[in-house]
């Protein structure tokens, strides 16, 4: 994706539809393109996040291939929100039907909905993937784009992911020791070289101190954890996933993944430092 990386530093946004109290309009131009699924390709992306072996696809692969379609969207000329600085906010995906990776995926990327935010705007975009001409898979992805608006409006936070349970005892089920090559690592298979993951140096020219883990690469890693505790993780068939990212993991680092909350059908997993004092991401799962 270096091609749209480029297109993205000379972009030129138009500040003044940020600024204004109403929302600003969205373009209504919908992405698309076949995407095949390579064989040797899963398998990295498997081993790399730790998936263990499953008939089941791991539920944010599909995402993670379609980011190329996801940044040619915000990139659209159409669209007022800059694609460098904004910040990776949430992520909802949804698994309908048993994913075929043997077939192709007729993916739709399109801007969904923006929402006014205490620190700017939180713009959302979507991905619809088919086969068959079924909706099998569905995912959106949540942006805050920082500004000084006139609008004032609390963080919306899904009731899916800060929702109360009976017991709130955390139970450890596992922990990740990220080197600082992490973020290249995975940059060079999801193809997404923002240079905030890449090296201190690079990191340091967008303000963070160290490079930062991928969000999507720590979230996978916490799901791979969750699927491999279980006595026939095979058996497990997620249908839904919700997290909001919260602070980022600066590499290199340990995280751990607590789980709590556990029902037949769902689970919440946090994932902390690793004296867990600090939450990274939280998230809801349902099967």
């Amino acid at each position: 994706m270096f091609r749209e990386y480029m297109q993205a530093l000379f972009k030129r946004v138009d500040t003044r539809k940020l600024m204004q109290f109403k929302p600003p309009s969205l373009p209504q131009r919908i992405y698309t393109k076949s995407i095949s699924v390579d064989n040797a390709h899963y398998g990295k992306y498997c081993n790399e996040v730790e998936w263990p072996v499953s008939d089941r696809m791991h539920p944010l692969y599909l995402q993670m291939l379609s980011l190329p379609l996801q940044m040619q969207c915000l990139l659209d000329k159409q669209s007022p929100f800059p694609l460098l600085g904004l910040i990776h906010s949430g992520n909802r995906v949804s698994v309908l039907l048993s994913c075929d990776l043997s077939e192709p995926f007729e993916c739709r990327v399109r801007f969904h909905d923006v929402n006014p935010h205490s620190r700017g705007w939180e713009v959302e975009v979507l991905l619809e993937a088919y086969q068959a001409g079924q909706l099998v898979y569905k995912a959106i992805s949540s942006y805050l784009v920082k500004v000084k608006a006139v609008h004032v409006a609390p963080r919306t936070i899904h009731s899916e992911v800060v929702e109360s349970c009976n017991s709130e005892e955390k139970v450890t089920i596992g922990e990740a020791l990220l080197p600082a090559e992490t973020g290249r690592r995975y940059a060079a298979l999801s193809g997404d070289f923002n240079p905030i993951h890449l090296s201190t140096l690079s990191a340091k020219l967008f303000g963070f101190k160290k490079p930062i883990a991928h969000g999507m690469f720590t979230l996978a890693r916490a799901i791979s954890a969750y699927t491999a505790n279980q006595e026939n993780p095979n058996a497990l068939e997620i249908n839904r996933v919700d997290c909001r990212f919260k602070k980022p993991v600066f590499l290199p680092n340990t995280i751990v993944f607590q789980q709590h909350c556990e029902t037949n059908s769902s689970v919440k997993i946090d994932v902390t430092n690793a004296s867990k004092t600090s939450t990274h991401i939280e998230i809801s799962m349902t099967f």
